[in-house]
């Protein structure tokens, strides 16, 4: 059976009728973030999210196992984030007959199984994916038309504000870019602004922000210079693109090794051209870009910085942290910290 995903929470998961195997696909990002806080309303914290990248196959088989410890017999739900990532590990068919199989036995507990680009009708009828539709829902995330998206704006303004007029529906929608994750965020803003009366064009400009473009190194730039506001908007930018928050965070490992090194060298007493030829950075952007974060991180903040980033590298990998949650908040609570 096959849902769209909005279609899906309605008329399965609040009704009661989810099955065990469920495939998501598709580039709406704020969509499957939706269904996942919808599993956790529904299985508290008996929702387990993973990601394709880190978690292997035996991981999985754990976290679907029924009757734990701890929960004994109570539904659960695990989402795996990038299953294409997933699927990678189990090489050979023998592995991939063995996963299909013990989807195959589940009863209570729920598998979420989510692909981070949309899925062709070529592709479900390959193997393992074939098997896997036949006895599980498959559930698109595909992006909303501007007018689907405008009139989930309209009926949310309608319900929790005064309404809202046309011209500054047009006006929001657009300096949101049409990015749902934004949208949410303004819309927050201007119902909790407008304080029930109905939205104007005026109201839009005064409150809302225009939406911009970032990539991974407008976050590492922003972070580095603590701006916390920058980083959050550019890290979050990045994750909705299909960024991995766990590729993020590896870049800002290096720039911190390579800064903490760099500040070694310099108090060792080597010009700092010659300390950058020696870490062996060439270009001359990166060798602008590291000079000017000297500054702004002394060596002791460094090595704060790198030890606080190990430090989430092994509760992500130990207790299966969500990567984009928990980068989002060590990115606050150290620059909070750091700058305060």
């Amino acid at each position: 059976m096959t849902y769209r995903i909005l279609q899906y929470q309605k008329e399965v998961l609040e009704k009661g009728k989810a099955v065990p195997v469920n495939l998501v696909h598709g580039e709406e990002e704020f969509l499957v973030r939706t269904l996942i806080e919808k599993l956790k309303s529904l299985h508290g914290d008996n929702t387990t999210v993973v990601w394709g990248d880190d978690v292997r196959p035996e991981d999985v088989y754990n976290l679907l196992s029924e009757g734990s410890m701890f929960s004994a017999g109570a539904d659960r739900a695990v989402v795996v984030l990038r299953a294409e990532e997933f699927f990678k590990k189990l090489r050979g068919r023998r592995a991939l007959s063995s996963f299909t199989g013990t989807l195959g036995k589940l009863k209570r507990a729920k598998l979420f199984l989510v692909f981070s680009r949309k899925l062709t009708s070529q592709d479900l009828a390959k193997e393992p994916l074939k098997s896997i539709a036949k006895i599980g829902h498959v559930i698109a995330a595909d992006r909303l038309s501007p007018a689907k998206v405008k009139e989930m704006v309209r009926r949310k303004l309608e319900r929790e504000a005064g309404g809202v007029e046309e011209e500054a529906l047009n006006l929001l929608v657009d300096m949101c870019g049409g990015n749902l994750t934004v949208l949410r965020q303004e819309v927050e803003k201007l119902i909790a602004y407008a304080a029930g009366e109905r939205i104007t064009p005026r109201m839009v400009r005064e409150v809302c922000s225009p939406w911009e473009s970032y990539t991974v190194f407008d976050f590492i730039d922003s972070f580095m210079k603590g701006d916390l506001e920058g980083s959050l908007r550019a890290l979050e930018d990045s994750c909705r693109k299909g960024v991995p928050a766990l590729q993020i965070q590896s870049t800002l490992v290096s720039y911190a090794l390579r800064l903490y090194t760099l500040h070694r060298l310099l108090s060792g007493g080597k010009d700092v051209e010659k300390a950058l030829d020696s870490l062996g950075v060439r270009h001359s952007f990166l060798r602008m870009k590291l000079k000017s974060y000297l500054e702004s991180f002394p060596q002791k903040r460094l090595r704060d910085l790198v030890l606080s980033l190990h430090r989430l590298d092994a509760d992500q990998k130990l207790r299966f942290v969500n990567p984009e949650t928990s980068l989002r908040n060590f990115t606050i609570d150290f620059l909070r910290s750091a700058y305060l």
